[in-house]
């Protein structure tokens, strides 16, 4: 019983942390509307949050690995709590950005629900844990969406804040009482230039993605910010491969499960950023031009929703795949299936219908993969590792995200004057080509993942 109450914070916890930021990105024009400002500027609340849980999440997750997942979970909710309700009581747009770059902390919260898992659950369940948490972190997404356009219709934007915060002060409570204590690791040493190092070129990264294209001489702002990430990112493995006890050993990314499986995880997070992005955009679209649907907003996050819940069915079986078909099979099978609803959604995009039989295969498909590529990661690195390579998943997923959606913004932008009917099918091929990436990038996990099986 304590055991399914711990999980049931861990999962409280996953949910609650991934929703601020799904639910700010549909709402940044109502943003704006509100605080009497631009979508541009309004833009910078979702991006303060991508970039704090971008930089943030290996710090949090090395911190768990070291300090006790437990311990860091719990004193990490109430901060993201405090984020919540600064941004709720925001009074102008500047502290409504400050509230949501603090909520970007709980980007962490996903990789130190991770690291909990072998200590709370037996070898034998620790699959299917680990894929209802992960599912719960894919769902929140789409969820968020729908969530959001509830909220904002009959409550209000600053709503936005307070069901989020519900969920975290139950996991907060759950979680004290129920999970047990989780052995330190004080030996473990957290090199702050290093860690600094790297959440900066992290940030440039996602910059050079979601803002740059927005400032003057986009192509030389993006070029620009591109290249100060990979600098520092640069410098950051220099300074890994000489450092005794890195931020995320080298060895560990080296290995041919784990850097593939980073890779999987960027594509299918490309894929699912670009079509929850895409969908809605195309379904309110005016039917009459010939470029979307003409549904309601209603009808439009309707097609979010199955993909939603089928994250949330599936996502748990991923852990039944993998002991009756093999460690990477529920990753590959999961990436052919998302890749075959990108398929039914390219070549059947006006009919409502397939769309929503599109979705339901794509969000079915990335659940069980992420939850896969989870499992994988579990089973490549030590306990003590779990939190940070995990962390680096969800950093991979994010930047993923950021890249999906800035190339479905590219297809549709490629007229200058609205999408078109052919912008759109340029967008939705967009998705079919990284699902198909995912694929490719899936194929590459090794069939059989245990610790140290592919070292360098």
């Amino acid at each position: 019983m304590r055991g399914a109450a711990a999980i049931a914070g861990l999962v409280l916890a996953t949910f609650g942390a991934v929703l601020p930021q799904a639910m700010s990105a549909p709402t940044l024009a109502l943003t704006a509307e509100s605080y009497g400002t631009t979508v541009a500027e309004s833009s910078w609340a979702l991006t303060a949050t991508l970039i704090v849980a971008v930089a943030s999440t290996p710090v949090l997750g090395r911190l768990g690995d070291a300090f006790g997942a437990r311990r860091m979970l719990l004193m990490l909710l109430p901060v993201v709590a405090i984020g919540l309700v600064m941004a709720a009581l925001a009074p102008d747009l500047g502290w409504l950005i400050a509230g949501r770059a603090v909520q970007g902390l709980a980007g962490g919260a996903f990789p130190l629900a991770i690291a909990c898992v072998p200590h709370l659950v037996p070898e034998r369940r620790r699959a299917a844990a680990v894929g209802l948490i992960t599912a719960t972190f894919a769902t929140g997404t789409g969820f968020g969406v729908v969530i959001a356009g509830l909220l904002v219709d009959h409550v209000g934007v600053r709503a936005l804040s307070w069901v989020p915060l519900a969920f975290l002060a139950a996991a907060e409570l759950l979680i004290a009482a129920s999970l047990p204590h989780i052995p330190t690791h004080p030996d473990v040493h957290i090199d702050v230039r290093s860690a600094l190092r790297l959440s900066l070129g992290l940030a440039a990264l996602l910059v050079a993605l979601t803002e740059a294209p927005q400032w003057p001489l986009p192509a030389v702002a993006m070029a620009g910010c591109l290249a100060l990430g990979a600098g520092l990112i640069a410098a950051w493995l220099v300074r890994e491969h000489r450092s005794p006890d890195p931020l995320v050993d080298p060895r560990t990314l080296r290995r041919r499960g784990v850097w593939s499986t980073h890779l999987t995880a960027m594509l299918l997070g490309a894929t699912l950023l670009g079509s929850f992005v895409l969908l809605p955009a195309f379904a309110e679209a005016p039917a009459e031009t010939g470029r979307g649907l003409g549904r309601t907003v209603t009808d439009a996050a309707l097609l979010l929703l199955p993909a939603s819940l089928a994250m949330l069915a599936v996502g748990p079986l991923s852990g039944v795949l993998r002991r009756r078909i093999g460690t990477r099979a529920p990753v590959l099978l999961g990436a052919v299936t998302a890749a075959a609803g990108g398929l039914v959604i390219f070549a059947a995009t006006r009919d409502f219908a397939a769309l929503l039989v599109g979705t339901v295969l794509l969000g079915a498909g990335i659940a069980v993969a992420s939850a896969g590529m989870v499992n994988v990661l579990v089973d490549q690195v030590p306990d003590d590792e779990v939190g940070v390579t995990t962390a680096v998943n969800v950093v991979a997923r994010q930047v993923g995200g950021a890249l999906g959606a800035a190339g479905v913004a590219a297809a549709l932008a490629v007229g200058g004057t609205g999408p078109e009917a052919a912008d759109y099918g340029a967008a939705f091929a967009v998705l079919v080509v990284l699902a198909g990436l995912g694929v490719l990038a899936a194929m590459l996990i090794p069939a059989r993942a245990s610790a140290g099986a592919d070292a360098p």
